[in-house]
């Protein structure tokens, strides 16, 4: 089992950066490193105020030589289930690869917390990561260890950092929305 962690510090309000990382990841995920696109799945708004989302992940990682032909682009992506609470401080998740789905957990939480004496927002995302050994026993031996990295490399790495990277954008999309336009 793997644990990762990241922290993003912002210049806005927690709910209004946890409202655009909700509901604008489909705009701001092509920009992240990898991704070539989010889609929603499925959105409940729910009587409680909580919305469920699934939004399904494509991505286009540099992969390791040895899983050519072993891979396909469209096993590269993720369906990411989340819980995101009423008032928008915490999103409760998981994550279903489309490689080796049923070999690997990817669960975490991310709290949206005030910073900077409520000016801003103190992001944690935090997960873990197991894959069951069993699974990559069923592969050739040569394709275990670069599977294996595949699968960390996808999820342990690029998820932490594009979550970062999307904290910044949608903080950078709240400062375009704020700035005054001028007539001509």
């Amino acid at each position: 089992m793997r644990d990762f962690r990241c922290l993003v510090g912002v210049r806005h309000p927690p709910q209004d950066i946890a409202g655009a990382v909700r509901d604008l990841i489909c705009q701001v995920g092509p920009s992240l490193e990898h991704v070539e696109k989010v889609a929603t799945v499925t959105r409940v708004e729910r009587p409680d105020g909580s919305t469920a989302l699934v939004n399904e992940w494509r991505v286009n990682p540099t992969l390791p030589t040895a899983l050519n032909g072993v891979l396909s682009r469209d096993m590269m992506g993720w369906l990411d289930h989340a819980e995101w609470s009423s008032d928008l401080t915490a999103c409760e998740w998981r994550i279903e690869p489309f490689f080796m789905g049923e070999a690997i957990q990817c669960r975490g939480a991310t709290r949206f917390e005030p910073a900077m004496g409520g000016r801003g927002t103190r992001a944690v995302f935090e997960g873990t990561l197991d894959i069951d050994p069993c699974a990559l026993s069923s592969l050739q031996p040569a394709w275990r260890a670069p599977a294996s990295l595949a699968v960390e490399l996808l999820i342990g790495t690029i998820i932490p950092k594009n979550f970062r990277k999307t904290v910044e954008a949608v903080a950078g999309l709240l400062e375009t929305e704020r700035q005054p336009t001028s007539a001509p």
